[in-house]
């Protein structure tokens, strides 16, 4: 039992079981108001790097307005953006209020590949500092409480990116492709490095289990692993630079998750497949769901078949209105829905929904 979610050790044992395979219908995470939501966009460990208990406390007032049905539990997620391992190296981020950017993705970066297969994580890295000292914090005042989700450390060849500039990593592909794989092999090792002081952080402050950005629980080892540079890859060279080190990272975590980004990434469909992800989220991207092609849409029907056919299970962002049809649709997938509704009686009957297909 949490304070902001009763029902906690049953949705503990269900997410178990998700993992193991042991169930094979959709099941649900509900997120909706208990009246009027008080405002909070995950920000504040941004906007007040140095002062954690801020975002704690904005956290903390949510929860205790928010109903947190079927799986969907309060993860405090340690947010200072996507991919903050990129300043751990030495990128300098820009906050925008609304996202954190790291380095050089658009320009050309400062370092030479060379550079970055001898780069190390400081201890005086003042974002380092902060992320593990945030860290700290929310472990120490979450029991009984929440969830604390690790905070994104990225994908290893979107960090490399952000360090020397997309363009470089692409011409590297070609003029320096054992430089560019060295550099990537070295980046997965702090990536790694990273991982465990963060889990041993969280392990060690009596933090049971692990979670992340995603909204997943898990009682052993888990992250979301992505390229979302590899939309401008073919397959040849997905296979070449990114499979190898993906294949290391599912090896590396008991229940590696990929976070499938936009048509761009599905030319590599087979390649991913192959990996050993317990899980795929699929993300369409923005132009695809204004266009009315969101996670629910028929459009991705044959992707979802592909990903199950493969032995994955399925993570999925859904409006509501599209749960009901879906779950018609693949009633005995191993599928993650995650919704969002804005009041208590749409969550009370979407949960009934799940509850006749897990009796």
């Amino acid at each position: 039992m949490l304070l902001y979610k009763n029902d906690w050790l049953e949705a503990k044992g269900l997410f178990e079981a998700f993992w193991e395979g042991e169930i094979n219908e959709p099941l649900l995470q509900v997120y909706a108001p208990h009246d009027e939501w008080p405002p909070y966009d995950g920000w504040d460990f941004c906007r007040h790097p140095d002062q954690p208990e801020i975002a704690i406390k904005s956290f903390e007032n949510w929860c205790s307005k928010t109903i947190f049905g079927g799986l969907a539990y309060p993860n405090l997620w340690i947010n200072f953006g996507p991919g903050i391992l990129a300043a751990f190296l030495g990128s300098a981020p820009i906050f925008t209020e609304q996202t954190m950017w790291f380095g050089s993705q658009s320009q050309r970066g400062t370092l030479t590949l060379r550079e970055i297969t001898e780069l190390e994580i400081g201890t005086a890295n003042v974002w380092w500092n902060r992320v593990v000292k945030a860290t700290r914090v929310a472990v120490e005042t979450h029991a009984g409480k929440f969830v604390v989700g690790m905070t994104d450390i990225g994908g290893v060849l979107d960090i490399i990116a952000s360090l020397r500039g997309t363009t470089e990593v692409l011409k590297d592909m070609y003029r320096d492709s054992s430089l560019l794989k060295a550099a990537i092999s070295h980046v997965t090792e702090i990536w790694h490095e990273c991982y465990e002081t963060f889990h041993k952080i969280m392990r060690d402050g009596g933090h049971e289990g692990t979670s992340a950005w995603m909204g997943l629980w898990s009682p052993r080892t888990w992250y979301p692993l992505q390229c979302d540079i590899s939309y401008m890859l073919s397959p040849a060279k997905f296979d070449e630079f990114v499979k190898p080190h993906l294949e290391e990272q599912c090896a590396r975590l008991d229940h590696p998750v990929y976070h499938w980004d936009g048509p761009g990434q599905l030319v590599h469909a087979r390649s991913l497949l192959e990996l050993e992800f317990s899980a795929i989220q699929w993300v369409p991207g923005a132009r695809e769901e204004l266009s009315g092609n969101d996670c629910g849409s028929p459009k991705w029907f044959d992707v979802y078949k592909r990903v199950l056919s493969a032995g994955k299970a399925l993570v999925l962002s859904l409006p509501p209105w599209r749960v009901k049809g879906f779950i018609k649709a693949f009633p005995n997938a191993r599928v993650m829905i995650q919704t969002w509704v804005s009041s208590s009686d749409q969550a009370r009957e979407l949960l009934a929904i799940q509850k006749k297909t897990i009796s």
